[in-house]
């Protein structure tokens, strides 16, 4: 009779799910199982039901904000949750948000599209072989696009900044290295660049002489030197106006406010590595409105994301 009763009891919870936020139960299918339109959506089975009933759930919440279920009848206290098998965050049962598994964030599988992309590229900057003419780049390595759509080119060996506008045939040199050297008007191998529209300049990483520049478009301000020291490669700046810089060579993003010297580790920190508070070799980072870093970690073939003042991404 009391399994009956609790069996009734997580029915109830399912229909109460489904009604409540419009989500998507998968039956018959494996922890973590496609369920959704969306690949970053899984079956989370729930505690209690046979036939591998589930709810279809975004897949990487924070494990640190997962509190366990009730160990007596495996119930979340909160109505907002439901009691979920996650054993890549714990082998206890846990209480998972139920606007995780809304159809806004995980709809169904019947909503997948098959898009059929142009077979056919549009080429917007360089395709005329590798130069130093303005129809040219080379080893083209981080870009940038603004709100008009032009098109900010980090080109490498050419140790130039260029800037494409949409439907041009050729490229305007926004940044000169000037001989490549290492003076405050000289940079080498820029690996990436970024518009700081509140300054109307440039950030760039100097990768070859480690630091980070300040390019001005006007020429009677001198360029700055932002960050010394860093073997930088990948940049991004957020709506605070906070730069990050991933250092290649320590395994970490750095969050820099003007100013300061050092900054503070926004992401990895921990040595080079694989777990899931390291990185090995970060290049590409972008920023979301969130604060969310998205880390290309080079020698990990894999991309992270880190939460703000969060431990591991």
């Amino acid at each position: 009779m009391t399994t009956i009763n609790i069996y009734c009891y997580i029915v109830l919870i399912i229909l109460s799910i489904t009604v409540q936020i419009k989500s998507e139960i998968c039956e018959k299918t494996v922890q973590y199982g496609e369920c959704s339109a969306n690949i970053a959506c899984g079956c989370f089975h729930i505690v209690g039901v046979n036939d591998d009933i589930g709810v279809c759930g975004f897949l990487w919440p924070t494990c640190s904000r997962l509190v366990p279920c009730n160990s007596s009848n495996n119930l979340c206290p909160q109505s907002d949750k439901i009691c979920v098998h996650h054993p890549q965050c714990d082998d206890r049962p846990l209480c998972y948000p139920v606007a995780m598994a809304d159809q806004r964030i995980c709809p169904p599988k019947e909503n997948m599209i098959n898009p059929k992309w142009e077979q056919k590229g549009i080429t917007v900057a360089g395709g005329n072989g590798y130069g130093s003419e303005l129809n040219q780049i080379f080893l083209p390595t981080g870009l940038f696009i603004d709100d008009e759509k032009t098109i900010y080119i980090a080109d490498y060996y050419n140790h130039r900044v260029v800037a494409w506008k949409i439907n041009s045939t050729n490229g305007q040199i926004i940044a000169d290295g000037n001989g490549n050297g290492n003076g405050n008007d000289q940079f080498k191998s820029p690996t990436n660049v970024i518009f700081d529209k509140q300054n109307n300049s440039l950030i760039i990483c100097d990768r070859r002489n480690r630091r980070v520049i300040r390019w001005f478009y006007q020429d009677q301000i001198k360029q700055q030197i932002l960050i010394s020291d860093i073997p930088c490669f990948g940049l991004a700046i957020d709506k605070n106006g906070f730069i990050y810089v991933s250092d290649f060579i320590k395994g970490e993003v750095r969050q820099w406010k003007e100013g300061e010297q050092y900054g503070r580790i926004a992401a990895g920190g921990n040595g080079n590595g694989n777990q899931l508070n390291q990185l090995y070799y970060p290049t590409y980072i972008f920023i979301d409105e969130d604060s969310s870093l998205y880390i290309s970690d080079f020698s990990n073939h894999r991309v992270m994301k880190w939460r703000k003042d969060a431990k591991e991404g």
